[in-house]
């Protein structure tokens, strides 16, 4: 009996701790150790924020977020993001001030006007979706936009987060942006003349609303997105998600491509066959002839080149995803580490800052749609 007694009580005391362990603390100073109060604290992705008080101090409950990023801003003063905060008992946070360059202004007309860029911007920032042409950014003037004619690259930059308000999902959004840059093929602005479009940061969600509508337009544009791709590859859930993999238009069975295993309450997902094709290889000079006399293609061989996959979410929204990494560790909201191990086309492509969803998400629908 007294054996019992002492193994629930070490439960309790272990389920206590980990209760802890969801309570994040500490204080924030500048590099003088000067308090810095109503500095903004959030767990990136998420709604979970607080402010600092007189003496600098904050405290934030994880609420399951464990694996989110600290996020620590002030006007002023150079952002500070934490990796695995939940490791610390205590934080203790020093700001530096961030000093901002004075640009030369050189009075040489560019071949866009700002309010052209700033279209181009929007659409490669917020997206062209229901959802990201809904989004209206507060804080235009903000946002420093400049084209780069010697790269043909548009980049854009800001040293205030970025507000948005998005209408379509109920939220408002804090977009701390680390990086923009949009390279074209050309000297031009055209969506259809873009090589590659790449954005970074942090975000911060504020509930405006929810009702039944936006509830389930974040249903909607949750289903389909990266999150859901890779928690469908976790959790080995295809048909049940609707979702269906490709290679080189054949489907194919996804546990000949991934092999999932768990490994410290999340899933480790590694790719163990790459998606190919055979493509021919032809010799260059030949002396053969067709019946009309033209010049015959011989082709010497076929060799095996790496492909994206293809997939098809409810046989209709269709993307492209190729592994940049082998091995993806999984959270169970469907967050993913590396954070670049995949890189996604098509219909996933689309998908920018007007459709992206809170980290923990998914735990608010898991099981209802």
């Amino acid at each position: 009996m007294k054996l019992l007694k002492k193994i629930v009580l070490l439960l309790i005391l272990f389920s206590i701790s980990q209760v802890h362990s969801q309570i994040l603390e500490g204080h924030v100073y500048d590099m003088q150790n000067n308090v810095l109060q109503a500095a903004t604290v959030y767990l990136d992705g998420t709604t979970i924020s607080t402010v600092t008080d007189a003496e600098g101090y904050f405290k934030i409950n994880g609420n399951g977020n464990s694996q989110a990023a600290l996020i620590i801003s002030y006007v002023g003063y150079k952002t500070i993001r934490l990796e695995n905060p939940f490791q610390n008992k205590q934080i203790r946070a020093l700001m530096e001030e961030e000093a901002i360059a004075m640009v030369e202004v050189v009075l040489e007309k560019g071949p866009f006007t700002r309010k052209e860029m700033l279209k181009a911007f929007k659409e490669q920032f917020l997206g062209t979706t229901e959802a990201g042409l809904s989004c209206k950014i507060l804080n235009e003037d903000d946002i420093n936009v400049f084209y780069d004619i010697t790269t043909n690259t548009l980049s854009a930059t800001s040293h205030k987060p970025i507000k948005i308000k998005n209408a379509y999902l109920g939220y408002e959004v804090f977009f701390e942006l680390v990086d923009f840059n949009v390279e074209y093929r050309k000297r031009s602005l055209s969506s259809f003349s873009i090589a590659k479009s790449y954005f970074a940061g942090s975000t911060f969600y504020k509930e405006l609303s929810q009702t039944k509508k936006i509830n389930k337009r974040r249903t909607q544009s949750y289903l389909g997105s990266t999150s859901h791709f890779v928690n469908t590859i976790a959790n080995e859930s295809w048909e049940k998600e609707k979702l269906a993999l490709f290679v080189d238009r054949f489907k194919v069975d996804p546990k000949e491509y991934f092999k999932v295993s768990d490994t410290l309450g999340m899933k480790k997902v590694t790719l163990i066959k790459e998606p190919t094709k055979k493509t021919a290889v032809y010799k260059k000079e030949g002396t053969a002839t067709n019946f009309d006399g033209t010049k015959k293609i011989e082709v010497l061989k076929y060799e095996e080149v790496k492909i994206p996959f293809n997939i098809m979410y409810d046989g209709k929204k269709q993307s492209l995803a190729d592994f940049i990494e082998k091995v993806l560790i999984v959270d169970n909201n469907g967050n993913f580490q590396p954070l670049y191990g995949v890189m996604v086309g098509g219909y996933l492509g689309s998908l920018k800052v007007g459709d992206m969803l809170p980290i923990d998400y998914y735990q608010t629908i898991k099981g209802t749609y």
